[in-house]
């Protein structure tokens, strides 16, 4: 991995609860460019999680970005995801060690992370090697969507230019539900959904259908599920017929744009908030997710959690019976 990467892993993250083999992560996130139809595309490739990824992975999608930036070949990044669904974010099993909490086990696996350790692989990772290439990405971006667009893949969407699904997409950000109205990148929020639906989402973190999502101004196009590849190629076919230069100054000047209607600020709210958010002070009784993983496990603690709310507002199983109804 890069030199970059490689210190942040050493200063700051539980190495052996992370998953940094750059073999593995590549395997994870494959990446292809078709020079005759000048697309790179993006493709989170492990579906037996929903397509969850370390955090690694999401720097890996960060350098891919930048590379597919940089290549003339190339007027469109497509980012999709394998299986059957886009994908749910970062690998919940590694929520906390990234930012440097131990095993729990002792008095150093126990010892809380410094505020520095909290707010520099969030502001180096999450924002400089994964955001932030693609909010500032200079080639045309479009994400395609099935299935859950949960948590990092829901940032992604947020952060493209274009953003095609099918009728059974839902999108949201699961740490809403475990930490609260946790502090994400606030500007992107208000842009993609208006005020008022932002704080609706992030209040009840209940998923936004594919067609509200349209209507709020998220998605672009809902298409039929079988038509999802076709229209996402139209779409950069159309984009791709733009002179490169003519496409690169266009995403510039948007640049300018977005940075004057509070761009930099919310990007900076995000990694600082993020700090607050892992340093929450729980009341008795409260939830508290780094704990339920250790006692439960990460699967039946995202169950039980999601069943504790109305279906409407459940981020899988909507259609279920409440668990107190079961």
């Amino acid at each position: 991995m890069k030199k970059r990467t490689a210190e942040l892993l050493d200063a700051h993250w539980t190495k052996e609860r992370m998953t940094t083999d750059p073999d593995t992560l590549a395997q994870w996130i494959l990446y292809e460019v078709d020079e005759e139809r000048h697309v790179a595309t993006i493709t989170f490739n492990r579906p037996e999680t929903l397509n969850a990824v370390p955090v690694a992975a999401l720097e890996l999608v960060g350098d891919y970005v930048r590379e597919a930036e940089a290549d003339d070949r190339v007027k469109v990044i497509v980012f999709k995801g394998e299986g059957s669904c886009f994908g749910t974010g970062a690998d919940g099993d590694e929520l906390g060690f990234y930012i440097g909490y131990g095993s729990g086990e002792g008095k150093a696996g126990k010892k809380r992370p410094a505020q520095r350790q909290r707010m520099l692989p969030d502001r180096n990772m999450l924002g400089e090697s994964f955001m932030n290439p693609v909010t500032d990405c200079l080639k045309a971006t479009i994400c395609q969507v099935h299935g859950y667009c949960y948590g990092g893949h829901m940032q992604l969407a947020l952060g493209c230019d274009i953003v095609i699904a099918s009728p059974d997409a839902t999108f949201t950000h699961p740490a809403f539900r475990y930490l609260g109205a946790a502090p994400q990148d606030m500007y992107l929020w208000i842009e993609n959904l208006g005020l008022k639906k932002m704080k609706e989402i992030i209040l009840t973190m209940r998923p936004l259908e594919a067609h509200e999502a349209e209507q709020a101004g998220l998605v672009n196009k809902v298409v039929p599920r079988e038509e999802l590849d076709q229209w996402v190629a139209d779409y950069a076919q159309a984009i791709s017929m733009m002179p490169l230069d003519g496409l690169m100054m266009g995403k510039a000047v948007m640049q300018v744009t977005m940075n004057a209607r509070g761009k930099g600020v919310g990007e900076t709210m995000c990694w600082i908030g993020h700090g607050w958010a892992t340093n929450l002070g729980l009341q008795e009784g409260e939830f508290n997710f780094l704990r339920e993983r250790a006692e439960k496990g990460l699967r039946k603690t995202l169950k039980d959690r999601d069943a504790a709310v109305a279906p409407y507002f459940r981020l899988g199983g909507r259609n279920q019976p409440r668990k107190d109804q079961a």
